[in-house]
């Protein structure tokens, strides 16, 4: 027996069964109407597979650090919907926009718990005839609005601040999916009709000249709306030359910096034409009129210096009496102040780099130190001394010390006689008396240079003798 089915009545089942759906996931913009969303409305043609689903443009999340490859931006990589990545000035229909304030809206058939959603637009001057790529965009959003990572209602709308623009351009709205690894993103075609008006400006704070900066320091503007700081708004410039860093001269940096990175916060002087222009001395900071940004405050973060050290009163050659020697010096921190305290330690440690006597102190200024070495022998020891500042930088330097016996002291000759019979060990006694041991090789060699026209390695009184000699 044979069953026929009357396909006529399975027309829409057929449909639901045959084609990914609407219902199944995402979301899309919905106002302004996306490329995807145009094409699902049939005003984008030739669109291919987006037309049934245009929220299912999925891809790697944190555009532009990772994200679709350039050129595959419109798509989100994705090679079934790899129409999308076409682009000419008159491929796309486009939806009328303005300047200022405007809203977002997202329609979400399945939805996330979301991180954050991020809105970009195309540079000024970019070319509308080749594939759009992280070039083709200015790459600071000009609006984020933060996720929380919450589940979003099934529509929601964002109030942002859309830069100044003429004609044609894309913006790119990235929403940031908190419980996977991907993202969702939309581009929407806009045409911006005409000059439009001067924004109107509310003055939010002030960059004050208040003191001279310091080469490798920083300056930063910070932004705050009723909510809070907006973080991803800061700006910073950093403090390269002297000239820069003059308390008239930074301010005007900080403030241009803020005009080459925002269109709707300003900084400088007001003129008479209502431009807004950077200048030497104070400078006022502004939001555009509908902006959310309510208040600007001004943060100097000195370069942290490393904790640079002097040392003096240190002698090469100390005396053991009744088996213990006494090392007293001073170190001079050259940062070391109220606010800044520097954390010293000096260790001295034997031929065999075992510790023979230590000390710390916590100086705000220069400190003495007295390092009484008990039960030590004669021979060579070295001194470490380290400085370490609150960020825990640390410069360290070490020296070369020699313990001697009191009492007379043995030596082979009388320098020079017998010079060419030198060798590592030998100790002569030198013409200021004292007795003086050539060092072990490679350094022996420096021991047998003489003449009287160049003594640079005579014991004492040469300007290398310690490259050759220790004195006991």
């Amino acid at each position: 027996m044979k069953i026929k089915i009357n396909i006529t009545g399975l027309g829409c089942l057929a449909a639901l069964l045959c084609l990914p759906q609407l219902l199944q996931a995402h979301g899309y913009v919905s106002s302004p109407e996306s490329r995807s969303l145009l094409c699902h409305e049939r005003v984008n043609s030739n669109c291919g597979p987006i037309q049934w689903e245009p929220q299912s443009v999925e891809g790697l999340d944190r555009f532009p650090e990772t994200g679709p490859a350039d050129g595959e931006i419109a798509s989100a990589g994705l090679e079934q919907f790899s129409q999308l990545n076409e682009q000419t000035i008159s491929r796309w229909s486009k939806v009328d926009i303005a300047s200022g304030q405007q809203s977002f809206s997202w329609r979400f058939t399945a939805n996330h718990a979301s991180r954050d959603w991020r809105y970009y637009i195309t540079k000024a001057n970019w070319n509308p005839n080749q594939p759009l790529t992280r070039a083709s965009f200015d790459l600071s959003p000009f609006c984020t609005v933060d996720g929380n990572y919450q589940r979003p209602p099934k529509q929601m709308t964002h109030q942002c601040y859309v830069p100044e623009r003429s004609g044609y351009h894309v913006i790119l709205s990235v929403w940031d999916v908190g419980d996977t690894v991907n993202s969702f993103y939309q581009v929407i075609d806009v045409m911006f009709a005409g000059d439009q008006p001067p924004p109107e400006w509310n003055d939010i704070g002030d960059i004050n000249p208040v003191m001279d900066l310091q080469v490798g320091d920083s300056v930063g503007a910070r932004f705050f709306s009723e909510q809070g700081e907006q973080t991803d708004l800061r700006v910073d410039t950093n403090i390269e030359t002297a000239q820069q860093g003059d308390k008239n001269s930074w301010p005007k940096q900080l403030a241009e910096a803020v005009n080459r990175t925002h269109s709707h916060l300003k900084a400088g002087i007001k003129n008479n034409n209502g431009d807004i222009v950077p200048s030497n001395g104070k400078n006022d900071v502004f939001a555009a009129v509908g902006s959310n940004i309510v208040r600007a405050e001004i943060e100097i973060s000195p370069a942290t210096q490393q904790p640079e050290f002097t040392v003096t009163g240190l002698a090469s050659s100390y005396d053991i009496e009744n088996g213990s020697a006494t090392l007293s010096f001073e170190v001079h921190p050259e940062t070391a102040s109220a606010d800044n305290v520097i954390s010293l330690s000096a260790v001295l440690y034997n031929s065999s780099s075992a510790e023979v006597v230590s000390d710390t102190a916590e100086a705000t200024s220069s400190h003495s130190f007295t390092l009484t070495a008990q039960a030590v022998e004669a021979g060579d020891y070295t001194l470490v001394i380290i400085a370490e500042n609150s960020d825990g930088q640390r410069e360290q330097q070490s020296f070369a010390l020699v313990l001697t016996e009191v009492g007379d002291q043995p030596f082979d000759f009388v320098y020079p006689q017998n010079i060419e019979q030198y060798e590592a060990g030998t100790r002569v006694k030198a013409s200021d008396g004292s007795i003086y041991q050539c060092k072990p090789y490679p350094y022996d060699g420096w021991c047998r240079v003489y003449s009287p026209n160049a003594n640079h390695y005579e014991p004492g009184e040469g300007s290398h003798w310690q490259d050759a000699w220790v004195k006991l």
